[in-house]
């Protein structure tokens, strides 16, 4: 008898679990184009200058810490 699912993943088994999350997994990936199709319009309308990249090595902190000071040695 099939059970159906009431969000509470604790009381059900691991292979149960295990299966939920292929399939919660494979559903993600079907949604992943319309996800990156939606987010390349969004970026599209910045300019490169708008987008924060904190990558970027020219734009990254170039100190040891948030104070801005190289670390001291005792």
């Amino acid at each position: 008898m099939a059970q159906s699912c009431t969000g509470d993943c604790l009381k059900c088994s691991f292979q149960q679990q295990t299966y939920c999350a292929a399939q919660h997994g494979h559903a993600i990936m079907t949604y992943m184009p319309a996800i990156i199709e939606k987010l390349d319009a969004v970026l599209s309308r910045f300019g490169q200058a708008d987008i924060i990249n904190p990558l970027k090595e020219e734009k990254a902190q170039k100190s040891s810490g948030a104070e801005s000071r190289e670390l001291e040695t005792i």
